[in-house]
Formats: C-alpha cells, structure tokens, sequence
C-alpha cells in the first residue's frame, strides 16, 4: 500500500484562490459585456463597418471564454473544498479507529 499525504491547509488555501479568481473572472466579463462595441461604428465610418462586425464578435466569443473560465474556477474550488472536507474525515475516522485499537 503506498502512502498518501495531503497538507490540508494548502489545498484549502488552493480553493480560496480558485473561488477568488473566479470572483474576478466573472468581474472582468461583465466589464467587458459592458462595453458598446456599437460605438466603434462611427470612429471606423462605412468603410470599417466589416471589422467592427467582426470585432463585436470576438469580444462576444472573449466575454464567454470568461464566463466559462469563472465557472470552472468555481467548480475546481468546490472540488477542493469537497476534497478538503473528506482528507480531513478520513483522517479524523482513522485516527478514532487506531486510538481504539491501543485504548
């Protein structure tokens, strides 16, 4: 059976980071969704109305990258958190099940 540590504290820590970054990723794409890609228009005139189309797609296609990206940073914090949760029982359960045996 090989060994298996876990700094539990570290992978706590690791969670808080995930759920704050994920905090800020969903900040920074309703900055972004924000913007008014429509008021490009007017400073490109007729001639760029074809890279203000395509402009106002990729910033869409960036705001949902971001979106997605805060929710998987929340989910691998819940993961971590779970993770946690469960190291630490475990750990808990067999250090009753040993102090019973040498009671």
């Amino acid at each position: 059976m090989s060994e298996l540590w876990v700094h539990t504290p570290g992978l706590a820590e690791y969670s808080a980071a995930a759920s704050r970054l994920g905090v800020e990723l969903t900040a920074a794409g309703n900055s972004a969704a924000a913007a008014d890609v429509g008021l490009l228009g007017p400073v490109f005139g007729l001639i760029g109305q074809d890279f203000v189309a395509a402009f106002a797609s990729a910033h869409a296609a960036h705001i949902q990258s971001l979106q997605r990206l805060a929710v998987v940073q929340e989910s691998l914090s819940a993961a971590a958190d779970a993770a946690t949760a469960e190291y630490l029982h475990t750990d808990a359960s067999n250090a009753d099940h040993v102090g019973g045996v040498w009671a």
